[in-house]
């Protein structure tokens, strides 16, 4: 049986062909061009015709049985009564909301609330807020539709406007213990319940539409999963759906999740908690990862250093200055958009490399200081899975192990989140019982181990971190 599962990423186009005796048998990715992405704002109907163009490509001539579409966790647009996207999608990186937050954060009952209805804290990450903005800037609400990229995406293949309730708990709307739209966040936004998709679950598919079927070359008709995002179908994807399970996705930006039976919301607000496929997801996000060394290679190194010659350190364990990653503002474990990051003990004889370092250090510094919360919330992992382009370097990964002192599973697989749609849909077709049981085959994963020798020169790295974190 073939399924191909598509995905609107944050920052690129998937798609990939699944071969129920084979495995993945095609496979295609697209980075965003600077006219569909930039600054936290996307052109919905740009990134639907790019995810439609690469999965035509993989697609075309195959006999598709089931259809899966996977989007990401935070980000919406505005559209007119004829479903024409009207703004562009506001996502999890859009900034322009910051005053808003700050402003309501200052209502401690209002946050309150907020925060143990939705799971979700007053917090630029959350798309709700990029509806306070478009009214603020002008934009009569009270007659559009509010729609997900992954949402957009569904609509455009089988003319239905349903959404997943998992999805939509990452735009902080949805009410955790209900699993539907929260009535008191959308009376805060002044919008009304008809204005957004129906909620439903993965199981709810609908017909491949003729212009779907058109854009594919697919046959009209084949059952399509209603959108789900990247987060919650990589604990699937990565078979991670299990107690004692956490995934660490350090890409773009990073997160941290571990499968729950019942919301956690711990007293500080540290965490977010959203609706998963099936059970609920507890976790923790940072806002910067692998988007800091970017900025480090591209405007630092003016994009003229390979990885391999920033990776070049004369010591094992060097000196190295600092680093707080909050280029971007702070998500987990603080909330706080308005921080900003930088490098402190910086010595004259630090260098490229050890600036690097650094970096590095301060990323996964960040990661500790959200692992640390989740494992007092729902006690430490028995198993941690590890993906995003930190798997891209050995010394990266093997400093993760260091700092956690946790041995770490490296995914062989880079798309597990599309990997996660797969078994959606294939349970979709009664191929697949329990979602759950869905594993890929991890015989060439890469298991590392921490060396208990790291753990005093990181741990007294991370004191210097820490103290630097809570200065004022």
């Amino acid at each position: 049986m073939l399924v191909l599962a598509i995905e609107s990423s944050t920052s690129s186009a998937k798609a990939i062909l699944y071969d129920t005796e084979k495995g993945i048998v095609k496979s295609d990715q697209r980075i965003y061009e600077k006219e569909i992405e930039g600054e936290g704002e996307t052109n919905a109907e740009g990134v639907f015709q790019l995810s439609m163009d690469i999965a035509r490509s993989i697609a075309q001539g195959e006999k598709i049985e089931a259809l899966s579409l996977c989007g990401t966790w935070h980000g919406l647009c505005a559209c007119d009564e004829e479903m024409k996207p009207v703004t562009p999608v506001y996502s999890w990186n859009f900034v322009k909301t910051a005053d808003i937050c700050n402003a309501l954060r200052k209502d401690e009952e209002l946050k309150r609330t907020i925060y143990h209805n939705t799971g979700c804290m007053l917090h630029v990450t959350y798309p709700r807020h990029g509806i306070q903005y478009m009214a603020q800037e002008g934009l009569d609400i009270t007659d559009k539709y509010f729609v997900t990229q992954g949402g957009y995406n569904f609509y455009q293949i089988t003319g239905e406007f349903l959404e997943s309730v998992t999805t939509q708990s990452g735009s902080g709307i949805i009410n955790l213990k209900e699993r539907k739209y929260d009535a008191y966040t959308l009376d805060l936004l002044g919008i009304r319940e008809d204005q957004l998709g129906r909620v439903v679950d993965y199981k709810e598919t609908r017909p491949l539409n003729a212009y779907g079927a058109k854009l594919l070359g697919l046959t009209e008709g084949i059952p399509v999963v209603p959108a789900h995002p990247d987060g919650a179908l990589n604990q699937i994807g990565n078979y991670a759906s299990h107690p004692g399970m956490m995934t660490i996705s350090i890409g773009t930006s990073g997160a941290l999740r571990m499968v729950t039976k019942m919301p956690v919301l711990p007293e500080g607000n540290q965490l977010w908690c959203y609706c998963g496929v099936e059970e609920w997801i507890s976790g923790a996000a940072i806002a910067g990862a692998c988007n800091c060394i970017d900025w480090y290679r591209n405007k630092i190194g003016r994009g003229e250093l390979s990885f391999e010659e920033l990776e070049e350190t004369s010591d094992e364990y060097p000196s190295v200055p600092v680093f707080l990653p909050f280029l971007y503002g702070e998500r987990c474990p603080g909330w706080n958009d308005a921080r900003r990051g930088g490098f402190m003990a910086l010595d004259e004889f630090h260098g490229v490399p050890e600036l690097y370092q650094g970096i590095q250090m301060g990323i996964l510094f960040n990661s500790y200081q959200c692992y640390e919360v989740l494992c007092k919330e729902n006690g430490a992992p028995n198993q941690i899975i590890v993906s995003g382009g930190i798997t891209n370097s050995k010394g990266w990964t093997q400093m993760l192990a260091d700092i956690f002192q946790k041995e770490i599973l490296v995914s062989s697989y880079p798309n597990a989140s599309s990997m996660g749609a797969i078994a959606l849909a294939l349970h979709a077709c009664g191929q697949l019982e329990d979602i759950k049981e869905f594993r890929v085959d991890y015989n060439s994963a890469i298991t590392i181990k921490p060396r208990e020798e790291a753990f005093d020169y990181y741990r007294g790295y991370y004191e210097k971190y820490l103290e630097a974190y809570h200065l004022k």
